[in-house]
């Protein structure tokens, strides 16, 4: 029994405190798979690349476009006009060819039909080149402007998916440690009840103890094993639940520290884990909507600019005519410049306006009430990670108080000289000191990481008051 206690106080404190304890590479490793695996944060890169192709589909508008058409066309009836060409000239040409008749020439003139001209031809083609831009459009720029910080959004949702992702990933990481030096706690403590069982079996058979001492002391050892199997099942769901994060299977082994280490260097983990200065990296959540309100302001800007003329060019040439044989008279080519300008519309761009502009407003008051909020969630996590700093001494000294009782209530039972109440109070106090201090030193790091997700730089966007409400 001495031996085994003396063996957890070695696992306790023997590790040399001369560094930092460092677990970067360990999480950055489980980030990185977490990054490339995440089916959401996946989804959130696949609506970026939609974004940025749609800004790419604006941009394209600027530059010219070319196409070629061609039409060959086969008609057949249809509308013609009716020339009397037989009937204006078919009486002259009989009066010149009888004056040539008596002047002994041969006639001259032919008898000329009426014309019947189809408007259809029966046989056309129109095959074309046509090139054209826009030389000024404000709408159009608006519009790039809008996506654009449509992207940045985008961009920003993105980001934060990723550190909320982190956040969680690095939370259930310091949950499963903490779960799994819960496990290793109750085991030991386990041992040393089956050890206090098999005490009280030989002090009854010799006589020194009655029966009631060890059937407490089996009725405890049972009690403890509800613990930890309960511990064990903690633990089951923070490794699934950290795998489930990572996008690996549900019993993939997980790689914590060594608890025996981090208790060793407690100082130097408290003093790791607090606060220092001030944030200057700015919210991706509060980015995310600041952007969006640009995106809306640009929208107004558009919605705005439909009252504007739009000005554009076309070029086009080709050919024309009943086949495809070139030569005089086929080829064809114009150039022109577009003027566009709705001048009515019955209210439709004033609706659009009026509709950009409260979509905006809307989103500016989610910012400022969202500011509030990560300015509260900020103040909150300092808070808490100081306290969960703050209580890993007085669970420190908790311990040490209960290892030397259970020290000495083990010697005295060994000796016959303490009772199996004494025993027990005890062991159950220090079960209870060491399951503490391991919730303490998890509790602190998963602090520490809920409150490097909450500290971040964030503009005052609070409306001032009014002059009259000023004190």
């Amino acid at each position: 029994m001495l031996a085994l206690l003396g063996g957890l106080h070695t696992l306790t404190f023997a590790a040399p405190a001369n560094t930092v304890p460092s677990y970067a590479p360990m999480l950055s490793q489980y980030f990185d798979e977490a990054d490339a695996n995440n089916p959401e944060l996946k989804q959130a890169n696949f609506n970026l690349e939609a974004e940025q192709a749609k800004l790419q589909s604006l941009r394209s508008r600027y530059y010219p476009s070319l196409a070629l058409s061609a039409r060959y066309s086969v008609s057949e009836g249809g509308r013609t006009i009716d020339f009397p060409a037989g009937d204006l000239l078919n009486p002259v040409y009989q009066t010149l060819n009888a004056q040539a008749a008596a002047m002994g020439q041969p006639a001259r003139f032919p008898t000329v039909q009426n014309q019947s001209i189809p408007l259809l031809r029966p046989t056309e083609q129109d095959t074309r080149l046509t090139l054209k831009g826009p030389i000024y459009s404000a709408e159009l720029n608006a519009q790039v402007d809008s996506q654009q910080a449509f992207v940045q959004a985008q961009e920003a949702a993105r980001q934060n998916y990723r550190e909320e992702l982190h956040r969680d990933l690095e939370t259930a990481f310091w949950q499963t440690a903490q779960a799994k030096a819960q496990v290793e706690v109750l085991q030991v403590s386990l041992k040393t009840l089956q050890e206090n069982e098999r005490v009280n079996q030989v002090l009854y058979k010799t006589g020194a103890v009655t029966l009631d001492a060890p059937k407490r002391a089996q009725a405890e050892r049972l009690d403890l094993q509800v613990q930890l199997q309960q511990a064990q099942t903690r633990l089951a769901l923070a490794r699934e639940y950290f795998n489930l994060l990572r996008n690996a299977p549900a019993q993939a082994p997980i790689e914590t520290p060594d608890t025996a280490r981090m208790r060793s260097l407690l100082p130097d983990i408290v003093q790791e884990l607090t606060p220092k200065g001030t944030a200057t990296t700015p919210s991706p959540a509060l980015q995310q909507v600041l952007s969006s309100k640009d995106a809306l302001d640009a929208q107004t800007r558009a919605a705005q600019a439909a009252y504007t003329p739009t000005l554009g060019y076309a070029i086009e040439g080709g050919y024309q005519g009943t086949d495809y044989s070139t030569g005089p008279h086929t080829g064809f080519a114009t150039a022109s410049v577009v003027l566009n300008w709705p001048l009515f519309d019955g209210g439709t761009r004033a609706s659009d306006v009026a509709q950009a502009k409260s979509r905006a407003q809307a989103v500016q008051a989610q910012a400022e009430l969202l500011t509030r909020r990560l300015q509260l969630a900020r103040t909150q996590a300092r808070d808490r990670l100081q306290v969960a700093l703050d209580s890993i001494s007085a669970r420190q000294a908790q311990q040490d108080a209960a290892e030397e009782s259970l020290r000495i209530n083990t010697r005295k039972r060994d000796a016959g000289a303490s009772t199996q109440i004494e025993f027990l109070s005890a062991e159950q106090a220090t079960t209870r000191a060491r399951l503490g201090l391991i919730d303490a030193l998890y509790q602190a790091h998963i602090e520490h990481a809920q409150w490097q997700y909450a500290n971040r730089d964030l503009p005052d966007l609070t409306p001032p008051m009014p002059n009259g409400d000023a004190q």
